[in-house]
């Protein structure tokens, strides 16, 4: 087993590097972290969210009371729209996140907050990859968007990239 950490670059968290299986030992603490983030955001949901979210967190049926492993999660998106997951150690670059999207790969953390950044974390941890993201990709239009979305950041420059994320980040975001 690959046993192995990764320290963020500005940052207090750590990324965990998923075994050969590709699982993730995620802690007591950090299962209860997950589940009461959880709890707290399906009693905000209604009326807020709307019907393609709540349906897509349907689908993905995810436990409340632990991390979901990436894999997973990926089963399930492969399945309802050709997505999958890819674990990345935290921010990536603007040219990584369109390659992963054009390759229909969403990235996901695999780490999540401490239970006192339970309200506010500068970086995405795994509950915001999942929870926020994940429900949206299951639907078929939206992964069809995200994905033209990735190969038309993969063929900008940079400066065009910058300006696309930005895009992405205060529309899909």
């Amino acid at each position: 087993m690959l046993s192995q950490w990764c320290v963020m670059q500005n940052s207090k968290y750590v990324a965990k590097i998923p075994n050969h299986l590709g699982v993730v030992d995620f802690s007591e603490e950090e299962n209860s972290v997950w589940h009461d983030l959880y709890i707290r955001q399906i009693k905000l949901l209604p009326g807020r969210a709307c019907h393609e979210f709540l349906q897509g967190l349907k689908i993905l049926n995810l436990n409340p009371y632990r991390v979901p492993q990436l894999s997973e999660v990926s089963q399930v998106l492969k399945k309802a729209t050709g997505w999958s997951l890819s674990p990345v150690k935290a921010l990536i670059s603007f040219k990584e996140f369109f390659e992963l999207l054009a390759a229909r790969q969403f990235p996901a953390a695999t780490f999540i907050r401490l239970r006192e950044d339970l309200d506010y974390l500068k970086e995405p941890d795994i509950f915001h990859e999942i929870f926020g993201h994940c429900p949206m990709l299951v639907n078929q239009a939206f992964a069809d968007f995200t994905h033209r979305v990735g190969e038309l950041g993969v063929s900008m420059t940079q400066e065009e990239r910058v300006m696309l994320a930005r895009l992405y980040w205060f529309s899909v975001e």
